[in-house]
């Protein structure tokens, strides 16, 4: 088992000391209680926002995007102000200072159709800019999320109650977000697509090519090549439209290796759009495209590490990028799911993966990192995180 990493920035969190990913992964895993102190002395100057869908961030001390996964007094982490700074307790208990990114302009502008840019894009990590549900998710709507997804999760809760509606960006609009980022907010450099998963991936893969290319005609794909987030097809020669409209990369997540328990926390992918299918789009991916063109993103902490891991291989293996996320069970209410797994979990797999990521030349894309995913933290500590 990989201990902390003595090299990165250390705390004290009760009888412990944890390096900067363990806290990460303990917040992200725990959540954290924000005192209303914080957003009174830091929401008007910095990007915090009381709002519940924000993804706000804090950043440790090397610089570790966290997201601010804001639960209730129940967890044991609390952010509060102390001398006059943002600063994380356990337990009462003083554990670090943390800082904020500066409050941007990007939140107070409208798109020519009406919407605040912030309720179709978000501004994540530090140079991050994600659109994360451009469509609704059909799986949700056909009554089968992904027992762990938020936004699926949200998406049934809504139906449930009869408030849905659908929604569906045209394209200019998010070209117009992105424009304004890549040229305003010069700090970007990083473009996520993201939608719902739906039950007709060939139309999906139309709806990406229109957004690509209204991107291209507004400030040139070259600028931000994007990352998108994709329902497999059945047809995988599909693909090379988006890479011929300009994707950087493209992520078919399995969030889960092992087959079962793929069934079982994924019913609607399960239905639709099975496993297989995912891993055949992305070995197609990488065949045709090339190593490290092709990513998936898995929930960490709901199969066991060595089935994980088992995944993580066979994929690096192949030239395609894994992208652990941490499970975070707060706000999912879709029951009988396993409580996130101790540290000793998360060390063992980022070690591994680290291993993986050198040895087969595997580039994460981003560059600071995701409030939310380990992958490019683990990728930039590489050297460190794969020593024995």
């Amino acid at each position: 088992m990989k201990n902390f990493a003595s090299s990165l920035p250390q705390f004290r969190v009760g009888d412990s000391y944890l390096d900067s990913l363990d806290l990460k992964v303990s917040i992200l895993s725990r959540g954290i209680c924000v005192h209303d102190e914080i957003f009174e002395k830091f929401e008007k100057s910095c990007r915090l926002s009381r709002h519940p869908r924000s993804c706000n961030t804090m950043f440790l001390g090397d610089r570790l995007p966290v997201y601010v996964a804001r639960t209730g007094p129940e967890s044991p982490f609390h952010m509060v102000v102390r001398e006059e700074k943002p600063a994380i307790l356990h337990n009462n208990e003083f554990v670090t200072e943390v800082e904020f990114a500066p409050k941007p302009s990007f939140y107070t502008h409208k798109t020519s159709g009406g919407h605040l840019y912030g309720e179709m894009a978000i501004l994540q990590g530090w140079d991050m800019l994600s659109f994360s549900y451009l469509w609704p998710c059909a799986l949700a709507i056909a009554g089968h999320p992904c027992r762990f997804c938020h936004c699926g999760n949200a998406t049934l809760q809504a139906v449930e109650a009869k408030q849905w509606m659908d929604f569906r960006y045209k394209p200019e609009e998010v070209a117009e977000i992105v424009r304004y980022a890549v040229e305003m907010e010069p700090q970007v450099k990083l473009l996520q697509l993201t939608a719902g998963s739906t039950l007709d991936p060939d139309s999906e893969i139309d709806r990406y090519v229109e957004i690509l290319k209204a991107i291209d005609k507004a400030v040139g794909i070259e600028k931000i090549p994007p990352v998108i987030f994709l329902t497999p097809p059945k047809d995988v020669r599909l693909l090379d439209k988006l890479f011929d409209a300009g994707a950087g990369k493209i992520a078919c997540d399995m969030d889960i290796w092992n087959e079962t328990l793929f069934n079982e926390y994924c019913p609607g992918k399960a239905k639709y759009t099975p496993r297989q299918q995912h891993l055949e789009a992305l070995l197609s991916i990488a065949d045709k495209h090339g190593s490290g063109r092709a990513c998936s993103v898995f929930v960490a902490g709901l199969e066991p590490v060595e089935s994980l891991l088992e995944g993580f291989t066979y994929l690096s293996e192949r030239g395609i990028v894994p992208l652990p996320s941490p499970w975070m069970p707060y706000g999912v209410e879709r029951g009988n799911l396993p409580t996130p797994p101790g540290l000793d979990y998360y060390r063992t797999m980022r070690h591994e993966t680290a291993k993986l990521y050198l040895k087969h030349n595997l580039a994460v894309p981003g560059t600071i990192g995701s409030s939310v995913c380990l992958s490019r933290d683990i990728w930039l500590r590489k050297e460190i995180l794969a020593q024995p």
